[in-house]
């Protein structure tokens, strides 16, 4: 590492990274095509896709992720970056394992009191196809797609929209496009699909690689127990490592992997020092992304990208806590209010 700001950067996004694996687990129109495609997400033993994520923030590059799920609860993902997680996820507990190959470095994480089914991040797509309904509320019949004629279906859920393109011909999922209503320009895009192909175990290991260093400490938490004030601290904390006091560009995904990485090329973290890399820190950047990861997908919005820290006029997320009529809203002081939903920013 030649600087502090590019050190804080590796340790940043391998403690954003490790709060990947807990995504990991998270009507008319119906045809016999569908019925098979659904069929073949419930019943298959090993699914391996390919992700895009898109942020909805012009400046934010797009990341295709490489997905590898193995029964009983195995999930491997990989960036064209090099960054790899493994998670291994059964009976709320989840343990994890990050690898950053460029730089021969590894960190363990694991959570206690997790879901069984997640219904909240990057990963949220493998529970939604594993739970598709078995009729479509929509056929959309043939269109050009890639280069194939595709057949379409789309199901509406209260926070998603998926719609599955068909190949006729192998009567399998092509490509797959999920919205969330309440998060516009935050969708994905899921594509070369491989169902029940020979995953070998050692693809799924959590033990590090030879020649591989640990960085940081054991990243542990108790799902139950992080809260809003651990998203405030974790967005105070990052708010003082950059030069202009700006929040994140985002705060889920493996979109941050890349950019925390950018953002150090460019010399937009304090340095030669960067605060960050401090065990405690690293901690309360991993509990502030663990509360994110409690909240069901289109139940949240950030906001916060190139937003200066100190405005208390500006929200920069909002979400609405289980079985509540408000919604909490931050804003750029990091005060909190609770807002009915009228008053939410469009």
């Amino acid at each position: 590492m030649k600087s502090g700001a590019t050190k804080f950067a590796v340790a940043a996004m391998i403690v954003l990274a490790a709060v990947l694996g807990l995504y990991t687990f998270t009507g008319g129109g119906a045809t016999s095509t569908y019925a098979q495609v659904v069929d073949l997400l419930h019943n298959a033993h090993t699914i391996t896709f390919s992700i895009v994520s898109q942020t909805g923030v012009e400046s934010m590059p797009t990341v295709r992720t490489q997905i590898a799920f193995k029964e009983p609860g195995y999930m491997r993902t990989s960036t064209a970056d090099g960054f790899v997680t493994i998670v291994h996820a059964s009976g709320g507990e989840v343990k994890g394992l990050n690898l950053v190959p460029l730089q021969k470095k590894y960190m363990t994480f694991g959570f206690s009191n997790a879901r069984d089914k997640h219904e909240t991040g990057p990963y949220v797509s493998l529970e939604k196809l594993r739970a598709l309904p078995d009729q479509a509320d929509e056929a959309l019949g043939p269109r050009p797609i890639d280069g194939r004629t595709l057949e379409g279906y789309r199901v509406h859920e209260t926070d998603t929209t998926t719609t599955v393109w068909v190949d006729p011909k192998t009567g399998e999922p092509a490509r797959v496009e999920m919205e969330f209503p309440a998060a516009p320009g935050m969708n994905m895009i899921l594509s070369d699909f491989r169902f029940d192909v020979p995953l070998d175990d050692s693809l799924f290991s959590l033990e590090p690689p030879a020649g591989y260093e640990p960085i940081g400490v054991e990243l542990q938490a108790n799902v139950a127990e992080v809260g809003e004030a651990d998203l405030v601290e974790f967005l105070r904390f990052w708010s003082k490592w950059t030069v202009d006091h700006t929040f994140p560009p985002t705060i889920g995904g493996t979109e941050i992997m890349t950019i925390t990485f950018q953002m150090a090329r460019e010399g937009k973290f304090v340095g030669p020092t960067a605060p960050g890399y401090e065990d405690n820190q690293q901690q309360v950047m991993y509990d502030g992304m663990v509360f994110i990861s409690k909240l069901p997908t289109g139940t949240w919005r950030y906001a916060g990208q190139n937003v200066s820290f100190g405005d208390p006029e500006t929200p920069i997320f909002w979400y609405q806590p289980e079985g509540a009529s408000q919604y909490r809203v931050i804003y750029a002081d990091l005060s909190v209010k609770s807002v009915a939903p009228e008053m939410l920013p469009k």
